[in-house]
């Protein structure tokens, strides 16, 4: 099995159709048009949202992750709750608790030494390819 079979536009337009799927009874539930005065402002802001954070991200994250090591790409991906409570704390005010802090820190200790294994596989890459 190769692995790479899949195309990776596709499985993610199936995930999010599979999910909304599943998150079709609770929006039934709670009532599928927002309630508000402004529902040309909820609907500009819903195109955004699907636009840039959701469907801009998705294809930078594929771009990137095309070049990248899969080993990478996995821990790179951690860091995405590390940027959560960032934004969390700087944007919103949020408090950090000691748990958030510690988990904080193991993600990016775990990113720079992976960093620094990376760094090191290329250089004795480099010199082998120097060498022979």
């Amino acid at each position: 099995m190769t692995g790479g079979g899949a195309d990776p536009f596709a499985t993610t337009a199936w995930a999010f159709a599979i999910c909304s799927l599943c998150l079709l009874p609770f929006a039934a539930a709670e009532g599928l048009l927002p309630h508000t005065a402004d529902p040309v402002r909820v609907l500009w802001l819903l195109v955004y949202v699907a636009a840039v954070p959701t469907a801009l991200a998705y294809a930078l994250y594929f771009a990137g992750a095309a070049v990248v090591r899969s080993a990478t790409v996995s821990v790179i991906t951690l860091l995405e709750p590390v940027s959560a409570a960032v934004i969390a704390v700087v944007l919103l005010g949020e408090h950090l608790a000691p748990a958030t802090v510690a988990g904080t820190l193991l993600l990016l200790a775990a990113v720079v030494g992976l960093a620094v294994a990376e760094a090191r596989t290329a250089a004795l890459g480099r010199r082998a390819a120097v060498l022979a």
